[in-house]
């Protein structure tokens, strides 16, 4: 049976390019169904008319067109989104391509962010070739540039009708026999948590476990979030989570501010640890705020050049302090069981008391970013204020929750090996506050 594919655009000033695609939408095996999202006026030969789509919000078109671009492309976006959802649960959608400029891919690409992921999802705009973070979100879009705004020729002909091809063979996959679906855990990842990452998920896939590892520049906590919310993550080993840090801070690798959150809301068993968070994360160094440049020559203030598109500048210790405030009040909030551990001796590799290749940091001389405590130089300063704003924050009688402070650096293997089997713990339902109390390198909260 051939496949149902939605072809969507602004008709009004990209219909020809429609047409066509819609042709070889066909010639691909398909069954193309045109989706008008117009702004101007409405042509009168789609499949699925503007009124159709306006409808759904109960309006009609003469509403739409008294309003400005912006106000009309929002309100058709929301009439698009009901109406391709329920054809979807309806079985008359198998996949969805669009072609537009940037109004016309803002539209459509609203439409496929609300779509599940692996629902084939193809959008050809110029805007392509830029920043396309506003177009693709948390969602699992394919983004083509079709070299051109408009026009059919011999260069975007071939463009389109490989485009065609592509959504039509994205919603006729293959089955995938033989593979075992095995529960899902996240994890979050950034460079400077490698090791950690690699050794903890490790051993949780070898107890039965698939692993997917998001990589903590924003959209990776973004889409972590929003998979735990949807049902798909049965817990979470959520070691790095500076981007919490650029949210409060101002860097560059936000995550939002609903970072941190659906674990607990979800109750699903949730392993946290402080990775990454000893740095702010920047583009190019002319790109960092003059005043965090001035107090480079503060204690862990230092400036880390990782390359010449990432600059990172070392979280201060009054900064570290506000943070763990802040994650202890989201942790306060967890519903599932829920430990946050702190490694003392470092958070990642430019927070190392010296040159240790095995745990990320090649030297010479300590990380960029290290700064030691007065009273054991062996622990990092940064982890001591960060424990200080935990103990006056975090609800003690709250059997569910649990600091474990660890007096080891972050990247080193018994740190990794502590927080996987804390998970597995979790989800054989074998965990229970305080059973790691008597593990040499534990300190008491």
């Amino acid at each position: 049976m051939a496949k149902k594919i939605i072809v969507a655009g602004i008709l009004d000033t990209k219909g020809e390019e429609i047409k066509f695609l819609n042709q070889r939408v066909k010639a691909a095996g398909g069954e193309p169904v045109i989706l008008e999202l117009s702004v101007g006026h409405e042509v009168g030969w789609a499949d699925i008319s503007l009124s159709k789509v306006v409808s759904m919000v109960g309006r009609k078109t003469e509403d739409i067109f008294a309003l400005d671009r912006k106000g009309a492309s929002d309100l058709i976006a929301e009439g698009a989104i009901k109406l391709v959802n329920e054809m979807r649960e309806r079985g008359e959608a198998d996949g969805i391509i669009a072609y537009g400029g940037s109004m016309g891919a803002s539209i459509a690409t609203r439409i496929m962010q609300s779509l599940p992921i692996g629902f084939p999802k193809v959008m050809l705009t110029t805007m392509a070739s830029g920043d396309v973070s506003p177009y693709v979100g948390t969602r699992d879009i394919c983004m083509i540039y079709p070299i051109a705004e408009a026009g059919l020729n011999k260069v975007t002909r071939q463009i389109l009708n490989n485009a065609a091809a592509a959504v039509v063979g994205m919603a006729s996959p293959p089955d995938m026999e033989g593979i075992e679906e095995k529960p899902l855990i996240g994890c979050m990842m950034f460079g400077v948590t490698t090791p950690c990452v690699l050794h903890a998920s490790s051993i949780v896939e070898k107890a039965g476990y698939d692993v997917m590892i998001n990589h903590a520049v924003g959209s990776g906590g973004r889409s972590m979030e929003e998979l735990i919310r949807d049902g798909y993550i049965a817990g979470i080993l959520d070691i790095t989570t500076h981007e919490i840090g650029d949210e409060m801070l101002g860097g560059v690798l936000s995550a939002g501010p609903d970072r941190m959150t659906a674990a607990g809301d979800m109750g699903i068993p949730q392993v946290v640890a402080p990775g990454g968070l000893d740095l702010i994360n920047f583009g190019p160094k002319h790109t960092v705020p003059e005043r965090l440049l001035k107090e480079t020559d503060q204690p862990g203030r230092g400036l880390y050049e990782h390359n010449p598109t990432v600059t990172c500048i070392g979280v201060s210790m009054e900064e570290a302090y506000r943070i763990g405030e802040h994650m202890a009040k989201k942790l306060n909030a967890a519903k599932g069981p829920s430990v946050l551990c702190v490694p003392m001796r470092g958070w990642g590799a430019c927070d190392l008391a010296s040159p240790d290749i095995e745990l990320g940091w090649a030297g010479p001389g300590p990380g960029p970013v290290w700064a030691a405590d007065e009273e054991n130089p062996n622990w990092s300063k940064r982890s001591v204020e960060y424990v200080k704003a935990l103990k006056a924050t975090i609800d003690p009688n709250k059997d569910n929750l649990e600091v474990i402070l660890v007096d080891k650096h972050m990247n080193e293997p018994e740190f990794a090996e502590l927080m996987a089997e804390l998970l597995l713990e979790m989800l054989d339902g074998k965990w229970r506050k305080g059973n790691k109390a008597d593990l040499p390198f534990v300190i008491p909260f």
